[in-house]
């Protein structure tokens, strides 16, 4: 279920086959004006098909990468999709600063201990998972390896049918 992307460094993702449903992380929220949540964001949603992105400001591919999560934040409500981006870095406002050039209207979280990171084995970027509705990996293996909205949309439009 996977589909053909690189990252800026790092180990591949994986190694998970617990669902994430099992135990609910959360982190705190680094962007909190206007619908976007204040405090800690549940990475993986229950009922929800979700989409996780690590990331990095200074990533090229994570940059380019915006205007797709934007396309597909526009295509599907946040009920039917649960987006949060992840990033490591610790300068809250770099972050903010990017989330605004780059137009973020989804959650975006820190994780500077690195515990989402570790957890699902995201050593590069972008990362991009994707668990089903139960929280499970989505196939194999839960990264999607897509650039385009359109080939994220070939692999989340089937969970999001199903769920």
């Amino acid at each position: 279920m996977s589909v053909g992307i690189g990252g800026c460094a790092g180990r591949s993702a994986g190694g998970t086959s617990d669902t994430a449903a099992d135990d609910p992380l959360t982190l705190p929220s680094a962007v909190t004006t206007g619908d976007l949540p204040d405090g800690r964001v549940r990475l993986v949603e229950p009922e929800t098909v979700t989409l996780l992105n690590f990331f990095t400001t200074w990533c090229r591919p994570c940059q380019r990468e915006m205007a797709e999560f934007r396309k597909l934040r526009a295509e599907y409500d946040a009920d039917a999709l649960h987006m949060v981006s992840i990033t490591p870095e610790v300068d809250e406002t770099l972050v903010e600063e990017f989330w605004a050039e780059y137009e973020g209207t989804w959650p975006v979280v820190m994780d500077p201990a690195l515990t989402a990171t570790e957890r699902w084995n995201a050593n590069r970027y972008p990362t991009n998972l994707l668990f089903d509705a139960d929280g499970t990996p989505a196939g194999d293996d839960p990264e999607v390896r897509a650039r385009t909205f359109e080939e994220f949309d070939t692999v989340i439009e089937p969970l999001v049918a199903e769920a």
